[in-house]
Formats: C-alpha cells, structure tokens, sequence
C-alpha cells in the first residue's frame, strides 16, 4: 500500500485523452456550464461504458434463473460480475460476495454478525472510521455488552497508527474495524501492518475494512491482507448509485446470519439478483484493464491491477503537483493565506488524492462558495454535520475545505486549481 515519490507518473498523451473520453460530464456539468469537478470523495465522474451497460441489462424483463437463451445470457452477465468482483478484491476464488444497495448497510450487516457470534468482550475501532463503521461498532458492542475501544489518530498524517490499534487489542477482542483511506484527510491506512500487529495480540480476532474511499485508488488484496470482510461502493469508483459489494472471507461467510433456509451456508444474497449491476462493475474491470494497457488474454487480476497501478502514478502526479506547484505556479503548501493538512513535506506516509485545506481569512463554506465562483466544484467537511464531527474533532479542527480530483484529471487541471485556489486567498 506504500507510495513512494517514484510512484509519480503522469499518463501518456495517448492514454490520458482515452481516459478523459470515458467520462461524462468530466468539463461541463449536467447544464452546460464549464467547471473543473474536484468532488470525487463525495461520489465519483462516471464512465459512459458503466452506465451504458447497466441501463442496457436493467431493460431485460427476464430472471437469470430461468432457462432461456437470453435469461442463461443473464446468468453469465452476473457469473463475469462475480469473478470479477473476486479478482478485483484479491480473493481468489474463495468466500462470499454480498451485494446490497449501500456500502453501509453491509457493514453493519457484518459488524453485527461477528459481534453477535463471536465471543468476546471487547470491539476495536477508530475515530477516523466512517459512520457506518463506528456506529454499527457502537451499537453492536453495546447491544452484545461488549466495550467499544477507540483508536486515536495521528494528528501529522491524518491516519492512525496500527500501533494505537494493537494497543487496544487483547485475547478477549471478538472484531477490529479499520478504514483503508480517510475520506477527509486522504491518508491511507497500512492494512497489512494492522493485521500484523493486531493478529499478534490476538491471531483469531475478525478484522473488517471500509475500503470505499480507498477502492478507486488503490489495490485491495483481501487474501494476502488476512482480512474477514471488505467492502466497497461502486458510485465512487466510476459507476452508478444504488449498488455495492463486500467480500467476506470463509470463515465469517459461514458464521450464523440471516439467509433462506434452504441456500448454501455461505450464502448472504437474500432475494432477486440485479444483473445490470454486476453488468455495470465488469465494465468499470474492463476500463481499468484498458487503462493498465496489458496484452490481450492477460489474466484477469493482473490486468486489474495494472490499471490501479496505473492510476495511482498518475494520481500521484496531480497530488505532487497540487502540493509543490510547478516552476510558475506556487503549490499549496507555500501558498499565503492557505492551510494544507496531513502533508508535511518531511513524511513519507501514503496520501489518497484528498487534500484537506483551510483559508485564513474564509471560512471553509464561503471557499467552497468562492471555487465554485471561479469554476471549480468541492466541498467542505464541517463539525456540525454528523458524518464529519467525530472525524474532524478527533485531529482537532473544525472544518476543511476537502479537494478530492481523480485520474481523468490532467496536471494542468491541477495548476489551474491552484491559480484559482491564489486568487481566492488573496
């Protein structure tokens, strides 16, 4: 999960105007109006391919289950879906894949599974976690009598630490929930250095990760990390809303949870399957194949995560940019009037394309409404709003102004920012 200033690799030419071709409303919004749309922690770009192939498979009237030539087609949509869903998570060919309509809905499906079959005494989590990470850990721990620990984080980096987390852990630990990236600091989180340090406390501990923001970014390699659920949500990785995926390994798959009596013990889909969204996932898995340009035939993991890798360089070149400037264009953190957050320059701790800033002289909402004056979309994470107050209290703030662009996004986007982000300082 480590980055490393050589991991910053602008696209090609070529590629980069393939990329920009595969997103709608990447220059203009859903009116006509030009603006530069730095709001991917919030959702995500679309790809037209994605959105072409779910509207296309959702118009069928017919049930995968069904004998008939176009009902078997159904099947292989979903089949494809599902491999690539395990191909995507590392998971080879083991475990379970739960799809539902939220991304939160599976963690508290799983968080409540483990607390209510797991014995223990105790649940550890952090104060960076999404709500629906924390708050189905605070719940459960309290409707199971268990106590809740709460891992602080590292006000530097943004993250936590997996020292703060193993320091919580013992023998009586039943789960550990962590999240891979902060949506609001954009640091990421060293998952396999959590599950070693964790495991030594406790080897049969079930350890959860919320991946949602860290997906479009990042490879996720469940097998390898040694975790029992990771989840993610296709809207913030280039596809449509109302659909999302978590994989859980063996073991916990077969823990006692709510199914039809008569399916398989690690079964978890409760009612009709939606082949338009298994449709729509294979056709993001098709992009990122493109993206990571490996030769026709190449197995399908690799391909997968030659694209992320792909990504990352080049995400890692606009957040270089953003940061540093360019040789005519001060960056963030040398800009009068700005704050840049979790970015010391002397840390060498892996960043999500998430840069959380703050204006001396603005508050965080008349920034966000001063960009969107000049043509530039964001967002402000503030400590009256529930998803963000326990998070940004944690590091001690009281609201950022978050700037998450993704890899359809040139360099030159990024300078533009920056000139834009000087005016509004001044």
């Amino acid at each position: 999960m480590t980055l490393t200033p050589q991991d910053s690799e602008p696209f090609g030419p070529e590629t980069m105007q393939y990329v920009r071709q595969q997103f709608a409303h990447l220059e203009q919004d859903a009116h006509g109006a030009r603006r530069l749309f730095f709001e991917n922690s919030g959702g995500s770009l679309r790809l037209r391919q994605a959105a072409k192939r779910s509207m296309e498979v959702s118009l069928y009237p017919e049930a995968p289950s069904r004998p008939s030539k176009v009902a078997q087609a159904l099947d292989q949509v979903e089949k494809q879906g599902q491999a690539d869903l395990l191909a995507f998570f590392g998971a080879g060919t083991s475990g379970a894949i739960l799809p539902t309509a939220t991304a939160s809905r599976a963690m508290f499906d799983l968080i409540r599974t483990v607390a209510e079959n797991v014995p223990g005494t105790n649940i550890v989590t952090t104060a960076i976690e999404h709500p629906s990470s924390y708050d189905a850990c605070e719940q459960y721990a309290r409707r199971t009598e268990q106590q809740l620990r709460v891992a602080q984080p590292n006000r530097t980096t943004g993250g936590v630490d997996a020292s703060a987390i193993a320091e919580l852990v013992d023998t009586g630990t039943s789960l550990v929930s962590v999240i891979a990236t902060s949506n609001i600091t954009g640091a990421v989180i060293d998952v396999p250095a959590v599950v070693e340090a964790v495991r030594a406390k406790n080897p049969d501990v079930y350890i959860v990760v919320d991946a949602v923001q860290y997906a479009p970014h990042g490879i996720i390699d469940a097998q390898a990390w040694e975790i029992d659920g990771v989840n993610i949500a296709p809207y913030k990785m280039f596809g449509d809303r109302g659909n999302a995926f978590t994989y859980l390994s063996p073991r916990l798959a077969e823990l006692t949870h709510d199914k039809l009596t008569g399916a398989n013990p690690d079964s978890w889909s409760l009612g009709s399957s939606a082949p338009a969204a298994f449709a729509g996932f294979t056709a993001i898995m098709d992009y990122l194949a493109a993206v990571g340009g490996t030769a026709p035939g190449t197995e399908r993991r690799q391909s997968i995560v030659a694209g992320i890798r792909a990504v990352q360089r080049h995400e890692q070149a606009i957040l270089r940019t953003l940061l540093d400037g360019t040789e005519g264009q001060t960056g963030l953190r040398d800009m009068a009037g700005v704050q840049v957050h979790f970015a010391d320059a002397s840390s060498d701790h892996p960043r999500d394309l998430i840069v959380p800033l703050t204006f001396d002289a603005l508050s965080c909402a008349n920034a966000v409404r001063a960009y969107e004056d000049n043509g530039v979309i964001v967002y402000e994470r503030v400590a009256n709003n529930h998803y963000s107050a326990r998070i940004l209290r944690s590091l001690g703030l009281e609201g950022v102004v978050r700037v998450s662009p993704l890899h359809c996004h040139t360099p030159q986007e990024a300078e533009h920012f920056l000139h834009v982000t000087e005016r509004i300082a001044k």
